[in-house]
């Protein structure tokens, strides 16, 4: 009977039961000419009804986004679900197209008979599940449906009705004259002044419950499932890199105390930057709500649930976490690194064929041998060069310690252990040359018996030509590093310093940021000095691990104008005291490319709106480079 009357929008017994479950009237008319306040950061995903995973990172994809808070029980929230549908196949056609979702955020709703009640209005567009009300404790709705619009900055643009379809509850207009969620879409993509920012939204109230986490009705299958599946899984699982899975209840709850205290002392999940710069794409923060929901589980009896609450199993990309690469190149051979002796620097030389020139968003790769494997650097070679050093030595590849043995082209980044891969933001990228070959340098440390390698990189590339990007401000982007290479700390030293530091000549877009040490590392900070004095932090760890390298992309790329001073501050720990410390008792340790030596390198990753001024600081940052002091001073044993 209630399906029935859920389906007949104008039945006078539907909306005699509607007017009495309800107690607010307003008008979607009612236009509030006011800009919507600004927002809390979105940063944390969400599953959807059907499981998988939707990164709700502010913004991660640079895309309009679209929320729209729905229920199972509202009458007008179901009746606008033909709307919706028109509203996402409209959009899935534009250029530029945003993501519309659907939100259920009801603390006594089921995540199965969600998903089948959705199924049965045929909704087109995923529905995410908001079991623990994260996304309504950010967007704040006060009314099922209310909608969201959300620009490519992650701010907050348009919020309210759909259209102008309900004037009140019970009285719905026979045209719909005012499409207030369509128009505000399509200004936000165009990238113009949304002409009405706030409109009332009629239906349902949006009800919360009294919070109170710390009773045991914090289940495993509604509150805890969830976090696990969005935050860990991608490591916790078989195959990946972490020691144990988290893939089902008893994995978890047998360890609830141990995740509480890691993620508490923010361990878990892995992200060594401190906060106080500009956001980073990706950040693995935990939100404090959901810190509170590991705990007070862990503490109040790890309640299983009702198993209608759990999640569908996230699908995850096998093989390449990206998706398929546009180009896959790989060794053309396994190398053979022996079992013992000093750490290798072998770079091999792989044809790059394409057709045409192109900028390469990203890159993944997929190191072959994982034992033997320290990082690698990718260069370019446009003149052949490597090549004919290659041709030279009658193993795989050539060594050369430091550099490729030539000056490159340029380079599309690196890869080191605990490296997320991730592209540039905004569709940035790096330029490659069609009949180039990439020069992968591979640091290989031997582990006491034979092993051998053969890595692959995937490729993903820029989707519009380079002639089109290159028309477009700050869609380049090369890199430049500081480095301080006087480096010899004393067996005990707790606080070695460096710091280093570069002037820009021109202006630049610093796109991200990515600092190297060794074992020895304690902390870096980058800052940036404007000529007006502010100074502006660009990175600052004060916790360095040198399992959880990474680089940094700022979610908003920002402008430094010539004659900032960039500094680089480092501190390490050759004392006894340090765990990672590889010798014990600590030696005496020097600049070195081996493991047990030490390095201080911060690489930044800039564009400009003037391709010539970028390829400027390029050259300086080069000359200066070779400018800096290089003390000779004996290897250690």
């Amino acid at each position: 009977m209630m399906k029935t009357l859920l389906r007949v929008g104008g039945s006078a017994a539907l909306w005699g039961l509607v007017l009495c479950m309800l107690s607010t009237r307003s008008r979607a008319d009612e236009i509030v000419q006011v800009q919507p306040s600004a927002i809390p950061a979105i940063r944390f995903p969400l599953t959807d009804l059907q499981g998988s995973i939707h990164s709700l990172e502010q913004n991660d994809h640079r895309r309009v986004r679209v929320f729209v808070f729905l229920s199972t029980e509202c009458p007008i929230s179901n009746a606008y679900i033909t709307t919706l549908n028109e509203l996402f196949s409209s959009t899935a056609k534009s250029d530029k197209k945003p993501e519309l979702f659907g939100v259920v955020s009801d603390s006594t709703a089921k995540r199965t008979a969600a998903a089948k009640h959705f199924d049965e209005y045929q909704a087109k567009f995923p529905i995410l599940f908001d079991s623990s009300g994260m996304l309504a404790r950010v967007l704040m709705p006060t009314h099922i449906p209310e909608a969201f619009v959300l620009d490519g900055n992650g701010a907050l643009v348009y919020r309210g009705a759909i259209d102008n379809a309900w004037e009140a509850i019970g009285r719905r207009r026979q045209n719909v004259e005012k499409r207030f969620l369509a128009d505000a879409i399509t200004s936000a993509i165009q990238g113009k002044p949304i002409e009405v920012t706030q409109t009332k939204p009629v239906g349902c109230l949006f009800e919360t419950l009294p919070e109170n986490e710390s009773q045991s009705q914090v289940t495993y299958t509604r509150d805890i499932a969830p976090i696990i599946q969005t935050r860990c899984l991608n490591c916790h699982r078989e195959g990946q890199v972490a020691p144990f899975t988290l893939a089902d209840y008893e994995q978890t709850a047998k360890r609830a105390g141990q995740i509480a205290q890691v993620t508490s002392d923010r361990i878990m999940p892995p992200w060594i930057p401190s906060p106080g710069h500009d956001k980073f794409v990706g950040e693995r923060w935990l939100t404090d709500r959901e810190l509170k929901l590991l705990k007070a589980w862990a503490e109040t009896g790890r309640a299983r649930g009702d198993a209608a609450d759990l999640p569908p199993p996230p699908q995850f990309a096998e093989g390449w976490r990206l998706g398929e690469p546009d180009l896959i190149v790989k060794m053309a051979e396994p190398f053979n690194v022996p079992a013992d002796g000093p750490d290798l620097l072998q770079n091999f030389v792989i044809p790059v064929r394409i057709p045409e020139d192109k900028l390469v968003a990203a890159i993944e790769f997929h190191p072959g041998n994982k034992r033997v494997a320290h990082h690698s650097v990718l260069f370019l070679d446009d003149k052949g060069v490597a090549r004919k050093l290659d041709k030279a030595t009658p193993e795989p590849g050539y060594a050369n310690f430091g550099g490729p043995g030539f000056l490159p082209s340029g380079a599309l980044g690196g890869w080191s252990v605990g490296n997320t891969p991730r592209p540039l933001p905004n569709g940035m990228g790096r330029y490659l040359k069609k009949g180039s070959d990439l020069v992968v340098q591979m640091h290989y440390h031997p582990t006491g018996k034979p092993e051998s390698d053969q890595s692959e990189i995937g490729l993903y590339f820029v989707k519009k030509p380079v002639a089109e990007s290159l028309k477009e401000p700050a869609k380049l982007v090369g890199s430049i590093w500081l480095a301080n290479y006087e480096m010899d700390i004393a067996a005990g030293e707790k606080d070695y310093r460096r710091s280093t530091s570069y002037l820009l000549p021109k202006d630049v877009v610093m796109v991200g940021v990515v600092p190297h040490m060794h074992l020895l590392g304690k902390s870096m900070k980058a800052t940036a000095t404007l000529p007006d004095s502010t100074v502006k932090t660009l990175i600052d760890i004060t916790n360095w691990n040198y399992n959880w390298q990474d680089e940094y992309y700022y979610e908003r790329p920002f402008k430094l104008p010539a004659g900032t001073r960039l500094d680089v501050h480092a501190v390490f720990d050759n004392s006894a005291d340090n765990p990672s410390n590889p010798s014990s008792p600590p030696i005496r340790v020097t600049w070195g490319d081996g493991t047990r030596d030490e390095m201080m390198f911060c690489f930044f990753l800039l564009a400009s709106e003037r391709t010539e001024d970028l390829i400027h600081v390029i050259f300086d940052n080069l000359k200066h480079d070779t400018r800096q002091p290089r003390k000779s001073v004996e290897k250690s044993p």
